[in-house]
C-alpha cells in the first residue's frame, strides 16, 4: 500500500468521494476502499485492493484515484498493471485537474491503456 502524506491522503480520500458520487448518481452499485463506504471495500484484484469497483448492468469496473505525489511509484505502476490486467479498458483512472494528460503518458510506457480518465 502506498504511504501518503496527510495532505496527500485527503485529496486522495476526495477524488474517492467525488468519483464514487458522480457513479452512484449514475446508478452503479459502488464499493470503496479509504472511506469507509456503507458497501464496504472492493476484493482483492490481482492481490492489489483498487480504490472503487462500480457495478451497474452487469458490468463491473475499476477506478484508481492517484495524486502526483503517486504517480511515479512502484506501487502505483504494480497496481496500474495488475487492474488492466485483470480488467483492461474497464480499469479507470480519477486523477486531480491537469493531470491527466501526464498520468496517461505514464499509464502508457508501463504498457496500460486506461479505458477513461477523469479529472476532479
Amino acid at each position: 500500500m502506498t504511504q501518503r502524506d496527510s495532505t496527500s491522503q485527503v485529496n486522495h480520500d476526495t477524488l474517492i468521494w467525488v468519483m464514487v458520487n458522480e457513479l452512484e448518481r449514475r446508478g452503479n452499485y459502488v464499493k470503496a476502499d479509504h472511506i469507509g463506504h456503507r458497501n464496504g471495500q472492493p476484493g482483492l484484484v490481482n492481490g492489489h485492493i483498487p480504490d472503487i469497483e462500480a457495478s451497474s448492468n452487469g458490468t463491473r469496473r475499476i477506478i484508481e484515484a492517484e495524486t502526483p505525489e503517486t504517480f511515479n511509484l512502484q506501487d502505483t505502476k504494480n497496481q496500474f498493471i495488475a487492474f488492466y490486467n485483470a480488467y483492461g479498458t474497464r480499469f479507470e483512472v480519477i486523477v486531480p485537474k491537469g493531470y491527466s494528460t501526464e498520468i496517461r503518458r505514464i499509464a502508457q510506457s508501463w504498457g496500460v491503456m486506461p479505458g477513461e480518465i477523469w479529472e476532479a
